[in-house]
């Protein structure tokens, strides 16, 4: 049976199909399930109907097909009662079970995301940037040796530096570097190669980062490097240069995602700038790659 998972983070909802042992994306859609979010009643009523509509939506175009929902990030701080409502809610309308699943497990599906994709033989860093959150994970072969979990990502970076998403950003991205160096722990192993991913390959080819050819290792899934001096000056220029308004026609089914672009690309480089990342490997992987390779027997 054709299943249909969906990875459900703090302000994004990315829908995929698996299909012929392979994985495909659907759609991306923003949903911003911190506006309004409080611990006391949880997700808001609007953010609840924005998600509803879409399972609707998702379902009555794949009729037939099982639907599975993997929660992350605010959906774990949801008190237990506002956690059992919003899961009730969601099948009672729906019939589609929302699994809000734990850090480690998180960590464990990224890990398997991407797992034996580069052969070389030394540490790799695996850096998956979410609205809330940040992971951290430092991979030797088949074996994750460090992890770390930030309580820092897209949307902190928003809150506190307000200007960011001007159409020309006021603020500059070293002082978000700057901030985000602070939160970063010392690793205890060397990385030179570092897999970005959530959807950093699709983001690169789209707004012109200057990729070029995986020569590392052979991988279908991850055709494109690029180094860190190219990965900063596309930066500089999407701070300076580029237009929010420009960004979001880069993406028009779905120009909100691009109100993210900025902060996630300056939280990136201040982790690749404070590691000494040589080589970077954009990834579009996350967790739902990963509960495919794991639990569904897909080697893609």
């Amino acid at each position: 049976m054709e299943k249909i998972l969906i990875d459900l983070g703090s302000s994004t909802v990315k829908v995929y199909k698996q299909k012929d042992n392979r994985l495909h994306p659907l759609l991306i859609r923003s949903i911003s399930f911190k506006d309004g979010f409080t611990e006391d009643s949880g997700i808001s009523q609007s953010s609840k109907k924005e998600l509803l509509e879409l399972l609707f939506e998702i379902k009555n175009k794949h009729k037939g097909c099982k639907i599975k929902i993997y929660a992350t990030a605010l959906h774990r701080k949801l008190p237990p009662q506002a956690r059992r409502q919003f899961i009730d809610e969601i099948f009672e309308n729906t019939g589609i079970y929302l699994n809000i699943i734990s850090q480690d497990l998180e960590n464990f599906y990224l890990e398997s995301a991407l797992v034996g994709k580069c052969t070389l033989d030394c540490p790799l860093l695996l850096l998956n940037i979410g609205g809330g959150s940040t992971e951290l994970v430092v991979m030797y072969g088949r074996e994750a040796i460090e992890r770390y979990n930030l309580d820092l990502g897209v949307g902190t970076v928003l809150s506190k530096f307000v200007g960011i998403n001007d159409q020309f950003s006021k603020i500059k991205i070293d002082e978000i570097k700057l901030f985000v160096k602070k939160a970063l722990p010392n690793l205890k192993n060397k990385v030179e190669t570092a897999f970005y991913n959530g959807g950093e390959l699709t983001y690169m080819k789209i707004a012109g980062y200057n990729i070029s050819q995986n020569d590392i290792f052979k991988d279908e899934d991850h055709p494109q490097k690029i180094d860190i001096d190219n990965f900063s000056k596309r930066n500089s220029e999407i701070f300076s240069k580029v237009s929010l308004k420009e960004l979001e026609e880069l993406m028009p089914q779905n120009p909100k995602w691009m109100h993210g672009a900025r902060a996630c690309s300056a939280i990136a480089e201040a982790v690749f700038e404070k590691y000494k990342i040589k080589t970077i490997i954009p990834s579009d992987s996350n967790l739902v790659h990963g509960v495919v390779r794991q639990e569904f027997s897909i080697s893609s």
